[in-house]
């Protein structure tokens, strides 16, 4: 039970290191119906002094010499944080999450979870001028007493030791692979062949770029998104460079991979390095200054990607008209390497999307684990379940270093890569743990071209925070966790496979295939951080090493809700008809409108069009678009639910409490404003009531809904029927109420239809107040039939349409919603 205890005391200060109080006298165990005492008093004696006594004599005994010496120096140890670094990581969401579970560990006097507790004695122990030490947390604890759960605690403990055993098979088994590959390989004397570690033949020029990838409203205006660019470009070269470009992680800038990006360049590549806005380093001091709430934004796991292709974009635009990059750069031929959610963002580049199935599966209950990857990736949980098709085909080949993939990706979307992947973790990475966001993800992949790359014992970050000259950190420092025992040492295996994996896959050199070998990467491993390289790894093969079923499941299951089948389905019904039968609203310009030759127009008669087309081509026989019926607010689920069309499509917010109707994808987002005279002198805020103004709403819309409930003092007139919104819009201009509430794009779309001069006429605010995506409605009990309309989503065709009826701007605008959904 003192064993119990100790452990409890050390498990809090850990995995607590952030946390503040008032006094407890003792620390309790309790371990079922029995319960064991330590006095504080003989803590802090012990911890002062060296002398036991009282009931710590007791349990000296059977903690031995060596154990009471390791006691001491840890109730000795003074953690050198800050009460503001403190509340900001407490207060944050992974903060929060972390501490909920230690505090089923770490409870009450009163046998309550001790997330309050623990929080509020981390605080004050930071903010005592003696410092945060073991003892002062324990003084400062705000109850009579800690109890430590030795249940949970017990169960706690099982599993982490089953996890790290289970992590050290995958790394010996990893170590066997790669001797059995060597095994395989031709012999070949390195010393004879290049130091891929040293510069190459090229000087390196640097320049400084400034992009702008800006919001964008649905009225014109524009919010400023400006993000640094480093770009080293290699002198002399004759032919245009093969591009790299380096996505640093989280809280971190580019300067980080620096040292990359110059030996990269010294060797012929372009290598550029963004900034990624909202997670960089400025992210992380707003953060720790507490100017910002939130660990990250969930919009960062979409921008990310989208600043790369915006980057390449504007690299091609520049290399037109700036005549120091005329001929410079072969865009078409682009490489990317990553490092921790710089991994995750190539990887998506590379074809793997947000995987949100998985999320909502996974991220309800986050199991203990040695891993604290999952936290950050399930802040992506709160993205809607959009169409976030985020490949760029100009991307060849992808290098992801510690990359957080296991929830946010998962093996269904890692699956996807086609294209040349190498994965490298650290052993002992406590951020991204090398089994499940490496190992077990480099078996998803089924490109044939994949490597994975161990370094034994790293941690999390091959990045340069220290410079190259920088001292090699101490042990038990925060920096040694990080990053290991020779920093310098890891940064040389990146330069050396990274520079060999780009010359094979962009650089057309077959003869630097050589280095991307389990044989080179025995020739340059060295002490203190050993390095495995191979090309090959099975499930059979780490529960063979681990002697069974491992604790981690290496392939997840993802489950999936039983549906019950329709005795025809749709696409059966479709191929004996010849028919797809569909319903348009008319009244929802620019998705379906009546045009100026009394037809059907709008986004989605070119979307049925095409998924007319891929049915078709799916079936191998004739199909026809028919317009079945004419949809409204009232019978657009019913119209599908009685199999009257096969499918409706409209501005329908997707929803789960529809009986008998499924939706697709969303194919648009957009959310409630307000649109308005510009001589009305109105604002809209967070505080704003709207006291006595008089509010235009559509009747039984979930917009009147939220107008209702937002704003219970205003004067609300309703307006009904598919002219309801026409009304509405009418009404505003004639003065008859001061604003109307609707979706944007639809507010929007009206007034250009009524031929307003939208130089009169402003939305307000400039984002959503409400998060609506549109998704074509669908029969709940028909998978298949799901599949393939979600599958015209991301094809060439809906890319076309997309750009006929929104144009770009538009997709900017998505992200004002999207910033607003992840709130």
């Amino acid at each position: 039970m003192s064993a119990c205890c100790l452990v409890g005391l050390g498990l809090g200060a850990i995995a607590l290191k952030p946390k503040p109080a008032l006094g407890a006298d003792a620390v309790r165990v309790n371990y079922g119906p029995l319960e064991f005492s330590l006095a504080t008093e003989s803590l802090a004696t012990f911890a002062e002094s060296g002398r036991v006594k009282g009931d710590l004599a007791f349990y000296a005994r059977f903690i031995g010499p060596q154990g009471m010496a390791e006691l001491r120096q840890f109730l000795q140890r003074r953690f050198e944080v800050s009460p503001v670094v403190i509340s900001q990581l407490t207060y944050s969401p992974m903060g929060e999450r972390v501490f909920q579970k230690l505090g089923s560990v770490i409870q009450t006097d009163a046998r309550q979870n001790g997330f309050y507790a623990l929080r509020a004695a981390l605080l004050l122990a930071a903010s005592d001028p003696q410092g945060m030490t073991m003892m002062n947390i324990v003084r400062h604890y705000p109850t009579r007493s800690i109890r430590i759960n030795a249940n949970r605690l017990l169960e706690l403990k099982q599993l982490l030791i089953g996890q790290q055993a289970y992590r050290d098979a995958t790394v010996k088994a990893i170590s066997n692979q790669a001797q059995a590959e060597i095994a395989t390989q031709p012999s070949v004397d390195f010393s004879n062949l290049p130091r891929l570690e040293r510069a190459g033949p090229f000087k390196v020029l640097y320049r400084n770029l400034r992009f702008n990838r800006d919001r964008q409203t649905l009225g014109g205006g524009r919010i400023t998104r400006q993000f640094n660019v480093k770009l080293y470009l290699p002198e002399g070269q004759t032919q245009p460079a093969p591009v790299v470009v380096i996505s640093h992680g989280l809280g971190s800038t580019p300067d980080a991979f620096a040292y990359l990006g110059r030996h990269l360049a010294s060797y012929g590549f372009a290598a550029v390095i963004p900034q990624h806005l909202g997670s960089d380093a400025t992210r992380r001091e707003a953060l720790l200054l507490g100017i910002v709430g939130s660990d990250v934004n969930p919009v960062e796991f979409i921008d990310r990607a989208l600043d790369v292709t915006y980057m390449l974009d504007e690299l091609a635009r520049l290399s037109q008209s700036d005549a120091t990059l005329a001929g410079r750069l072969n865009l078409q031929q682009v490489g990317a390497i990553g490092h921790s959610f710089g991994g995750y963002s190539v990887l998506a580049l590379a074809g793997a999307d947000p995987n949100i199935a998985r999320l909502r599966q996974s991220c309800e209950n986050l199991p203990p684990s040695l891993n604290a990857a999952p936290t950050l990736q399930c802040l992506a949980n709160r993205l809607p379940n959009f169409n976030y098709h985020l490949r760029d085909p100009r991307i060849k080949a992808v290098f992801a270093i510690s990359p957080i993939t296991s929830i946010v990706l998962g093996p269904e979307s890692l699956s996807k890569i086609q294209i040349p992947t190498m994965l490298m973790g650290g052993s002992d990475d406590f951020v991204a743990s090398v089994v499940q966001e490496q190992i077990h993800p480099f078996i998803w992949l089924t490109t044939p071209e994949k490597y994975l790359a161990v370094a034994v014992p790293s941690g999390h970050t091959f990045a340069d925070n220290t410079g190259e000259g920088g001292s090699k950190p101490q042990p038990g420092s925060l920096d040694y966790l990080l990053s290991g025992p020779d920093p310098r040492l890891g940064k040389e295996y990146i330069r050396e496979l990274s520079l060999a994996f780009m010359q094979t896959y962009l650089g057309n050199r077959p003869e630097y295939r050589t280095f991307l070998s389990s044989a080179y990467a025995a020739s340059i491993s060295r002490d203190p951080l050993k390095l495995s390289l191979i090309k090959t790894l099975t499930p059979a093969q780490l529960e063979a090493a681990f002697g069974g079923k491992p604790p981690i499941a290496i392939v997840p299951p993802l489950t999936v809700a039983p549906v019950p089948k329709r005795q025809e389905s749709v696409l059966q019904e479709i191929a004996r008809t010849g028919i797809l039968k569909a319903a348009l609203r008319l009244d929802a310009a620019p998705f379906s409108f009546v045009g100026k030759n009394s037809q059907p127009t709008g986004f989605c008669v070119d979307q049925l069009n095409a998924l007319t087309a891929h049915i078709q081509q799916q079936l191998k026989t004739p199909v026809r678009l028919e317009i079945a019926a004419k949809s409204n607010l009232d019978d657009r689920f019913q119209l599908v639910r009685e199999n009257t069309v096969h499918v409706e499509c409209g501005p329908n917010t997707v929803r789960d409490d529809v009986p008998g109707i499924a939706f697709s994808k969303p194919f648009f987002l957009t959310g409630t404003q307000f649109l308005s005279q510009k001589s009305e002198q109105i604002q809209i805020n967070p505080l704003s009531n709207l006291n006595a103004v008089r509010i235009g709403v559509i009747e039984g819309t979930t917009t009147e809904t939220f107008v209702r409930t937002r704003y219970p003092q205003a004067k609300i007139t309703g307006f009904a029927g598919k002219t309801g919104r026409s009304q509405g819009v009418q009404a505003l201009s004639n003065g008859s109420i001061d604003l109307f509430a609707s979706d944007g794009i639809l507010l929007l779309a009206e007034a250009q239809q009524q031929n307003l001069p939208l130089t009169n006429y402003q939305l307000l605010p400039d984002g959503p107040l409400t998060c609506d995506p549109y998704g074509m409605v669908l029969p709940a009990n028909d998978p298949i039939w799901q599949d393939t309309v979600n599958d015209t989503i991301n094809t060439p065709e809906f890319r076309q349409n997309w750009q006929k009826w929104f144009t770009q701007s538009s997709y900017a605008y998505i992200f004002l919603n999207l910033d607003f959904c992840t709130r």
